[in-house]
């Protein structure tokens, strides 16, 4: 956490009334994103206020993932470049973060989110932040402890939050879910085919559906292929596990119920393979075994034995935060509890219940929240409708925007959407795509225009939006890598600046000074030949 807040969290807490802030460019969500929109407006000469809900910097870049989702590395440039190494781990990553704010005199208000906006003639005047600190292993508390608790006024606000909300707020128009293929003429967009269908009895009593659903099924219908829905691929965390005797336990949250877990203890007693698929050239399916425990990455698996129930995220990109929390929360007691239950029940599976009896949490990546990382990955969720969306078009090398602020170049890439129940089965649906590249030519690379990244602008005249961007949901599953998020960020800034010293709205700087500006700073905006 910490040392460079505007004023200790007290002070915010402790003294009658609303605190009142002012500051030039405002970024919410101290994500890898929103830190380097916040150094990068401060190098272009504005005073500037970061604000994180959370008590640490990065999001997800220190939060878990530590293996950098580069895609081409040619097309990361900019601070990004500078700042990610393949050597660094989490606590690395949030000690750069922490000296970056620190070395440019930046400060940031902890534990705070957004409660309200205010706005005046189609521009956010101001923001009011309640405090809600975050509980001891870093889940979101459902309602604040305080509302009304800062005011911040400022003539350019950037929304790098996971979740959009600034956005969203702000009355900015947006989406969330999968598109159907039709909206912007996409192949792979809207419900994708099940990953797989398994052999497990849905029904309390099997054969019964009259006695309801097993825990973790949602009773939900799947659309057919290609069709428009809500669902968001499946969030997660990146846990870093050890095998040795040095470590922090796994322990239970809250009360075990073992009938929660009837689904695995009928697969396991029946010797089922739980293997789904994944998909990473279009046309070729290959199988994807199941795992609870990926050492090192700590990743899911594309199977319904993974650490996560797959759907289950569905209420959180436009819920409010008492939902957010308990979905939240969901996930680290759906793990606690998966542990426990390998570890105690007579059907786990032998080789399953003996690296669950020896696990446990890493000393020093997040020692604060009790090994458990203190980001969920938010992998997707709000998207904001602009004047440009990205769509599978770029992804193919089919358009080429003269506004480019970055590239990205990860190629298609999602987790399964749902669980549930299908004609006396157990189904999951999507998530097969893995690095799915769809252009050859370019190795994958393609341009994010500058349009893409703020709001329409009678919505609104002054504020950017690089995390939820304008985009499909899938051109989503590949510019949601955090090296392209850290680009947008750093781009979103210096256009910030150039707002603010205009007195003009984003939507009025300029794409040429823009993009002297970008490259002056090392962006890379055309794709390497």
């Amino acid at each position: 956490m910490g040392g460079a807040s505007v004023l200790p969290t007290g002070f915010w807490t402790g003294c009658g009334g609303t605190k009142a802030v002012e500051t030039e460019v405002c970024v919410y969500g101290a994500t890898a994103s929103g830190v380097m929109a916040a150094v990068s407006a401060v190098k272009e000469g504005c005073r500037v206020l970061l604000i994180e809900p959370s008590r640490w910097l990065g999001g997800m870049t220190g939060g878990g993932l530590m293996h950098i989702d580069w895609g081409q590395k040619d097309a990361v440039g900019g601070m990004t470049r500078q700042i990610l190494k393949d050597e660094n781990d989490d606590a690395t990553y949030r000690k750069i973060f922490l000296g970056l704010v620190r070395e440019y005199s930046i400060p940031v208000i902890y534990e705070h989110r957004l409660e309200s906006v205010r706005k005046v003639e189609g521009r956010i005047d101001s923001i009011t932040l309640e405090y809600a600190p975050p509980d001891k292993l870093g889940c979101p508390i459902g309602r604040a402890r305080r509302s009304e608790a800062v005011r911040v006024t400022a003539p350019i606000f950037i929304d790098c939050s996971y979740e959009g909300d600034l956005m969203a707020k702000s009355g900015v128009g947006y989406t969330y879910g999968r598109e159907s293929a039709e909206q912007y003429g996409e192949s792979l967009g809207g419900v994708a085919p099940n990953m797989a269908e398994y052999e497990i009895d849905p029904y309390v009593t099997p054969g019964e559906p009259k006695s309801g659903y097993l825990p973790l099924l949602q009773d939900r219908v799947i659309g057919p292929v290609g069709s428009a829905d809500k669902l968001t691929m499946g969030y997660g965390f990146r846990w870093k596990f050890t095998l040795e005797k040095e470590q922090m336990p796994i322990g239970l949250i809250g009360n075990y119920d073992p009938e929660m877990f009837e689904i695995y203890r009928r697969a396991f007693r029946s010797g089922l393979n739980l293997a789904g698929s994944r998909i990473r050239k279009l046309g070729t399916k290959e199988p994807e075994q199941g795992h609870i425990y990926a050492m090192g990455s700590g990743n899911l698996s594309r199977s319904l034995l993974a650490p996560t129930v797959f759907g289950a995220n569905a209420g959180y990109p436009d819920g409010n935060w008492e939902e957010r929390s308990k979905i939240w929360k969901f996930h680290q007691i759906f793990f606690s509890g998966m542990t426990h239950f390998l570890r105690t029940d007579p059907w786990a599976r032998s080789d399953l219940k003996e690296k669950a009896q020896k696990i446990g949490f890493q000393r020093g990546p997040f020692d604060e929240t009790e090994g458990w990382p203190h980001q969920l990955y938010v992998r997707e969720a709000r998207r904001m409708v602009a004047a440009y969306v990205v769509t599978q078009k770029d992804m193919e090398g089919k358009t080429d925007p003269s506004d480019s602020v970055a590239l990205a170049s990860y190629g298609v890439d999602d987790w399964p959407y749902a669980m549930f129940p299908l004609n006396g089965k157990i189904a999951l649906n999507g998530g097969m795509y893995s690095r799915v590249c769809l252009d050859e030519a370019h190795r994958g690379i393609y341009k994010i225009p500058y349009r893409s990244i703020t709001p329409k602008k009678e919505e609104c005249g002054n504020l950017l939006v690089p995390v939820c961007c304008s985009a499909s949901h899938v051109a989503m599953t590949s510019i949601r890598m955090e090296p392209v998020w850290m680009m947008l960020g750093e781009s979103a800034g210096v256009a910030a600046a150039m707002a603010m010293r205009n007195r003009s709205a984003v939507q009025e700087i300029g794409d040429s000074a823009l993009s002297e500006k970008l490259r002056e700073r090392g962006q890379i905006l055309e794709r390497p030949t």
